[in-house]
Order: structure tokens, then sequence, then C-alpha cells
């Protein structure tokens, strides 16, 4: 019994190292990735919360486990603009390389909080959760150790490892969950019945979701979704699959899924862009490392960041002034969205290409790649 049981340990040992392996990304591309997140972050995408304090509190309805259930409903401006606030200064904090660990720690437990009261109107985003968890693990890596203004203390190897690994299973264990009910529904054989058309009827019709090549759906033959319904949910399936064979499956995964990602963006105007925060760490990451003879180094390097953060933490501290008294009329977010959906495409093309290149060129498996 003893036997059998150390033999188990040990084969589930060896499973764990696989992943740790195929999820290994050294330290030196993930500084160079703090850098792209904040900068991504600061460019274009931080939440905005402000707004919250002015909804109708007939509209709070949290969900369960939400940290809103704590509260009757929504909370004065105040509140959410010191959030914003905080969002913008820890981003710049994280994009120079300043308390980098703490800095994502309180993103985490700040964003947490912010998209809880977003998710409090009744309906939860599901493109938000990687990104949350992503903030949660980049605390947990020495990515504030290399490339810094002011860097952190240098954690045991064991402790970025277990971050990435459990990173990827989690990947890897959310696309499995979220196919499994679409293959035991959509892989029916009935041409009659098609899932994907019917999540784009009801964005078109329900949601105004017209954009990109919306209307180019009309025109393409049923029998191609019909295919699709069965593509998706499989892929989705075979997540671990991809994770466990190697680093260049796992990488390829990840660049199927920003391809599945663009695909719903054109088709059903369906945003996921924050993902690129999560996927980037295996794919961004190491191309980073790749072209990091092109960029600035020494004193210019300094300077030519600290510029970039804060015109950038200027600017979207612009944003918040100007919207603090804006009065929003009835096309402000459907401009707002139609806009967002093109930066979208264009980032999910940028992330496909380094993606395909990253995997051509085994940038993964460099030298540098296999330390930390």
């Amino acid at each position: 019994m003893k036997e059998y049981l150390n033999y188990i340990d040990t084969r589930i040992g060896r499973l764990f190292d696989r992943i740790a392996d195929h999820s290994h990304v050294d330290t030196q591309s993930l500084a160079y990735f703090r850098i792209f997140i904040g900068l991504f972050m600061l460019a274009h995408y931080m939440p905005e919360w402000q707004w919250f304090g002015n909804a109708p509190q007939g509209f709070f309805l949290p969900r369960p486990f939400l940290v809103t259930n704590l509260f009757d409903g929504f909370l004065p401006e105040g509140f959410y603009l010191s959030l914003d606030l905080l969002n913008i200064i820890l981003f710049c904090l994280v994009t120079l390389g300043i308390r980098t660990r703490l800095a994502f720690a309180l993103l985490f437990i700040i964003n947490l909080i912010g998209y809880s009261f977003e998710f409090s109107f009744g309906k939860i985003d599901h493109e938000v959760h990687l990104y949350l968890v992503i903030l949660l693990t980049l605390s947990f890596t020495n990515m504030g150790t290399r490339s810094a203004f002011l860097k952190d203390r240098v954690l045991k190897p064991g402790f970025q490892k277990w971050a990435l690994m459990l990173l990827s299973i989690y990947i890897a264990f959310g696309f499995f969950t979220a196919g499994l009910p679409k293959f035991l529904r959509w892989v029916d054989f009935d041409s009659s019945q098609i899932g994907i058309l019917e999540w784009f009827f009801k964005g078109y019709f329900n949601y105004d979701r017209h954009l990109l090549l919306a209307d180019s759906v009309f025109k393409t033959p049923y029998i191609v979704f019909e295919i699709l319904d069965y593509l998706a949910p499989t892929m989705e399936l075979l997540s671990f699959v991809f994770l466990l064979w190697s680093r260049r499956s796992w990488r390829i995964y990840l660049v199927i899924l920003s391809a599945f990602h663009m695909g719903n963006m054109l088709l059903l105007n369906i945003e996921f862009a924050l993902n690129i925060t999560c996927y980037g760490i295996f794919l961004i990451a190491p191309f980073l490392s790749y072209i990091n003879r092109y960029f600035p180094k020494g004193r210019n390097a300094k300077i030519t960041l600290l510029t970039s953060v804060v015109v950038l933490g200027l600017f979207q501290l612009g944003r918040k002034v100007y919207y603090m008294d804006f009065q929003y009329d009835a096309d402000f977010y459907p401009d707002k969205f139609a806009m967002d959906s093109y930066i979208s495409v264009l980032f999910w093309i940028t992330t496909i290409t380094i993606g395909v290149i990253t995997i051509k060129k085994r940038l993964y498996d460099t030298p540098q790649s296999r330390s930390l």
C-alpha cells in the first residue's frame, strides 16, 4: 500500500513539474512584460467606476459571493473616484517598477472591489476574471526585481514557478469548464440548432451589436457556423492536452485562443481584450526579451520610461477630471464601444503576430528562458 501511494505521489509530482516547465517564463522577460502591461492599461484599458455613485439604488443587485453583498447599495461617487485614482497611481508604480509586488497586490484588492460593484447590476462579465487572476499572480513573481526604479526583494524561485504554473492550470481549467457545457449542447448534429448563431442573433437584435463584420454573418452559409459549433468547444476541452504536451503546444493553444477572441470581436462584438494581460505572459514576454536590444539603455531608458508614464498618467487623470461633470448622451456609449472595438481588433492582431513569431523562433526555449 505504501509503495502504491509513493507511486501516485511521484506521478503527481512529475505532472506538476511538467506543467511548471511548460509554463516557465524567465524573470527578465517578466520584467519587460511588467512595463508592457502597465503601458497597455494606462494607454487605454483603465477601468472607470466613478459613475456608479450616480446609479439608481434600485439597480443594485449583487450576485452571490461578491464582496458587495456586505453593502446595502451603491456608495457615494467619491469612493469610486478614489478607486479610479488609485488604479492610475498603482499602474504608474508597476510600470516604473516601484514596489511592484505590493502594487499588484493592492491592484488586485481595488479591482476586486471595483468590479464587484460593476457586477452588482445583475450581470457578471466573464472576460474580467482572468485579468483579476493575473493581478494576483504577478504579485508572487520577481518581475519587480529587474529593470525597476525601486526593486523588490527577490523571492525564492519556487514562488514564481508555482504562480505561473497555477495561472496556466487556471486558464486550462477555465476553458475546459467553459467548453464542456457548450460541447454537450452544441455538438448535436442538428443544423437547425446552431449555438454560435443563437449568441449572434441575441446580440445583434437585442443589443445592437452591428459593428465590424457582424453584417457578414447573414451572407455566410450556416454550415460554416455548424462546423464552428463543433470546433469551438472541442478546442476549449483540449486545454489540458495542449498544456501537458509541450511548451510549444501551450503557446500554440494561446495563439488559437487569441484568434478565437478576435473572431468573437469581429462577428459577435464581444470584448475580451483584457485577456491579453494574461496570454501575453507566455506570448509577449519572451518576444520583448528578444527585441530588447532595440530598447533604450541606461539613463535614456529611465528617462524614456518615466516620461511615458508621466504623460499617460496625466492623460488618465485628465480624463477623470473631464468626466466628473460630463453629461452623457444617448450616443456616447455606442460611439465609445465602436472605437474600443477597432482598438481591440488591432491589439489582438498584434498579439497573434507576436505569438506566431515567439513560436516560430522558439523564443520561450532560449538559454535565457531556462534560467530565472
